[in-house]
Order: structure tokens, then C-alpha cells, then sequence
């Protein structure tokens, strides 16, 4: 027989304080009869760390940006075993819409709400509320962690091939491929609620930015240091650069976003404080630090492109 593959899902524990003590974001969906953690499963192409927070809005109304990794949650379901993610999450703007989902019509005519309530449950009463004994658990988990700044590591997306390209190297483009792996990496940075963004001063590595900068409005800030050209030439001014860039994004706590390439990675990676590991094309490695400013976890997002 063969295997069903497995289902994806993603979903945020969304956290406010409340008159009596912190109060957590759920949703009750009336074709199951249940109060739970907002969640949903991905869009194609689509990075689970964004789906949670795409989904978080389309449910409740509000936008959130996430932080630190919490649980997966494996369970069987009708169509196969199904593995939901949650990040801890973070109001950003918008405002609850209780009254739930609009009502889509159904093929056969029928009216279906995927959500008709949602409320922020206190902290206390998620034993009597919330269906679900995982989920009540990811929710403690949530409540008693402190996260601290996020840091984002992209390796730029493909280029052109260096023997087809006449100019200076370092003015060598994104291939096709490229640009979606850019536009792809765009939301992702997002959902972290990146807000600095710095990269390569090589076109390669603007450009992988460019679609998260026009997505925001922030400006990138080009750092010819971190080039190849510079690295190969003066290594430890470039590993002093990073090093000075990366104590500011802890120090501030501003979760920021670097661009680089493939001989500049693996100083880029000591100096963020992670194992040194060869990163694909348009990959990102997403850092979690604690609020001391040490690693504290770290995910590895792969570009499906």
C-alpha cells in the first residue's frame, strides 16, 4: 500500500494581557464544534511561517507578526496524518472581527462559516474552553517563554551563470528562477516582522531583497563589506563589519534581515552565533536569540524553487 503523504498545516499562539492575567486568541469552527488555536493549511508555494500568519488574519481579523518556534502537533485526520506548526505570535495591527469568517456558498448551494466566534480566552480558563489538550499545552508553552530578537539569514537567489554574463560580476543578476526565489523569501521576512533589512552591495543580493523592500517600504541597506570582492580581499574587515551589524540588530532588538553570498556565508553564520552549513540558493536560516542575546533556536526555510 502506498503511504498518504503527510498534511501541512501552520497556526500562531496569539497572546494579549487581559484584566486578569494573559489572554490567548481562539477561534470555534462550527463544523467541528470546537474552540482551537487559529490555523490553516498552506497555499501553494507558500512558507509555513507565513501561512500561520496569513491564516491568523483570515480567521480573526487580526495581523500578527511571529517570533520563536513552539510545537508540532501530529495527529490523524481522514485524509492522513497531519502535522499543524505554531510560532508564538504578536498583534501587529488590525482589529478581532468576533463574528468570525464571511459565509462562502458551497457548490451544492450550501452557506458555510469556517469561523462564527472568536474571543480572547484568559489564561485560567483554557481547560474549559480550548477542545484540544495539545493545543492547551502549546499555549502555556507560549505563555511561559520570553522571546527575544529574530535574526534572518538569506543566501541570495540564482543568478545568472557567470558564463553568460559580460559585465562585472559583481553586477550580475537574478536568473528567472531567481526572482521567485526573491518574491517567495518576501513574505517570509514579513511574518517575522522583519525591519531592517541589509544586504551584499552586489546586485544579486539587493535584488533577493528588493520584493520584501517595495512589500514594506523599508530601504536596504547596502553593505559592500559583505561582498565577495570585499571579503576575498580584507576578511576580517568584513567579519568586523558583520560582527559590529549583528551586536546592533541584538542590541536594538530589531528583527533584521542579511542578504549574502555562498564564500561570505559561513563567516556570516559564526558571527550570528550558528553551526557553519552550506545554504541553498534562496534558502533562509531564521535565528532566535534570548533576551541575553544568545542563540536560542534557529529554523531552516528551503526555497521550493
Amino acid at each position: 500500500m502506498s503511504k498518504k503523504p503527510k498534511l501541512m498545516a501552520a497556526g500562531a499562539v496569539v497572546l494579549q494581557a487581559g484584566e486578569d492575567g494573559p489572554e490567548v486568541l481562539a477561534v470555534h469552527r462550527p463544523e467541528y464544534q470546537d474552540w482551537s488555536l487559529p490555523k490553516g493549511k498552506p497555499e501553494p508555494d507558500e512558507d509555513l511561517p507565513a501561512v500561520a500568519v496569513r491564516e491568523v488574519e483570515e480567521e480573526t481579523g487580526l495581523r500578527v507578526q511571529i517570533s520563536r518556534p513552539l510545537s508540532r502537533l501530529s495527529y490523524k485526520t481522514a485524509m492522513g496524518r497531519k502535522v499543524t506548526s505554531f510560532w508564538q505570535g504578536s498583534p501587529v495591527r488590525g482589529e478581532v472581527r468576533f463574528e468570525g469568517t464571511k459565509p462562502r456558498t458551497e457548490k451544492d448551494g450550501r452557506k458555510v462559516q469556517e469561523v462564527d466566534q472568536v474571543r480572547w480566552i484568559p489564561l485560567a480558563e483554557i481547560d474549559s474552553i480550548l477542545t484540544y489538550p495539545a493545543e492547551r499545552e502549546v499555549v502555556r508553552l507560549a505563555a511561559a517563554s520570553e522571546p527575544g530578537p529574530v535574526v534572518i539569514l538569506v543566501r541570495h537567489g540564482k543568478a545568472m551563470e557567470r558564463k553568460n554574463w559580460s559585465g562585472k560580476d559583481w553586477k550580475r543578476p537574478l536568473s528567472a528562477r531567481g526572482r521567485r526565489q526573491a518574491r517567495r523569501v518576501a513574505p517570509l521576512l514579513d511574518a517575522y516582522g522583519v525591519d531592517a533589512a541589509v544586504s551584499s552591495s552586489s546586485t544579486r543580493c539587493v535584488q533577493t531583497l528588493q520584493p520584501f523592500a517595495e512589500r514594506t517600504g523599508l530601504p536596504i541597506q547596502h553593505v559592500h563589506d559583505l561582498s565577495e570582492e570585499s571579503y576575498k580581499a580584507d576578511p576580517k574587515k568584513s567579519r568586523a563589519t558583520m560582527r559590529k551589524l549583528v551586536q546592533q540588530a541584538i542590541t536594538e532588538g530589531r528583527a533584521t534581515a542579511f542578504c549574502g553570498h555562498r564564500p561570505v556565508i559561513p563567516m556570516m553564520r559564526e558571527e550570528l552565533g550558528i553551526p557553519v552549513k552550506p545554504m541553498l540558493v534562496g534558502e533562509a536560516t531564521v535565528i532566535h536569540y534570548d533576551p541575553s542575546g544568545d542563540v536560542y533556536d534557529y529554523e531552516i526555510v528551503k526555497s521550493a524553487f
